[in-house]
């Protein structure tokens, strides 16, 4: 993606907090990526993922994600993650409401707008849902449960959710030198073991087209290949349905 088209994607609403410039590492550069961090002797941060949808993804394919994240030695989340939207479209009441994120996702030649409600979790409470011993609803908030009939199609209840899951998940924060944003590194493993290792950086709306080019030619310089599609990490989801893993 040029920068100036990311660029005019962001003029389109005030609403958009940040911009995600994304990029998966294709699959023989991922051991290349691996070896970097570890002579860098950066610590990870391990988390498990876990999705709440039916066996057909029906809340997926109508833009909703919802989300749990057990994070070891950190704070457990779950999220509600509208993808896409159109930013003029949401209530103000929303936009204004603490904690609810508009941002743009810039994934290869791909610009997608979305929005997310995060609140945290109890120790524990993930596990619960997980293996049966509490309900999926109660891993939700009021205001994320009034988001989720806000935009789930009426015919959904809780009762046919299953959870999927868990997504293992190594993250790392990485400042690489004569670089001006701090790199976001994840490892998404699937029960199957296939993977995807996907960079990161998130900026001020004002220096997204600067990042975005800044940000390409970053691994490219350490011969990281960034042409071709990319695979969000959401699409990981479709495993559940298919049993066939990230290629």
């Amino acid at each position: 993606m040029a920068g100036g088209d990311v660029k005019r994607s962001l003029e389109l609403d005030p609403s958009i907090g940040a911009i995600e410039i994304k990029i998966t590492a294709r699959a023989r550069d991922e051991d290349e990526v691996r070896t970097a961090l570890e002579s860098a002797d950066v610590a990870s941060e391990r988390r498990e993922i876990y999705f709440f949808d039916t066996k057909e993804l029906d809340l997926f394919e109508s833009g909703i994600v919802l989300r749990g994240r057990l994070v070891h030695g950190g704070t457990d989340d779950s999220t509600v993650k509208l993808r896409p939207v159109v930013p003029a479209e949401l209530s103000s009441d929303w936009k204004k409401l603490d904690g609810f994120e508009v941002e743009l996702d810039a994934v290869g030649d791909d610009a997608i707008c979305s929005a997310n409600l995060t609140v945290d979790q109890d120790r524990g409470e993930i596990r619960n849902v997980a293996s049966g011993e509490r309900e999926k609803q109660k891993l939700f908030s009021g205001v994320q449960e009034k988001l989720i009939d806000e935009h789930a199609p009426a015919e959904i209840v809780w009762e046919d959710l299953a959870v999927l899951g868990p997504v293992e998940v190594r993250k790392w924060e990485v400042q690489p030198e004569d670089f001006d944003y701090e790199v976001t590194i994840e490892e998404w493993v699937l029960p199957d073991d296939s993977d995807l290792v996907e960079l990161s950086v998130k900026v001020d709306p004002a220096d997204a087209a600067k990042a975005n080019d800044a940000f390409k030619e970053l691994p490219r310089g350490r011969g990281i290949d960034t042409e071709g599609d990319a695979q969000t990490k959401t699409r990981a989801l479709r495993y559940f349905t298919t049993g066939v893993g990230i290629e």
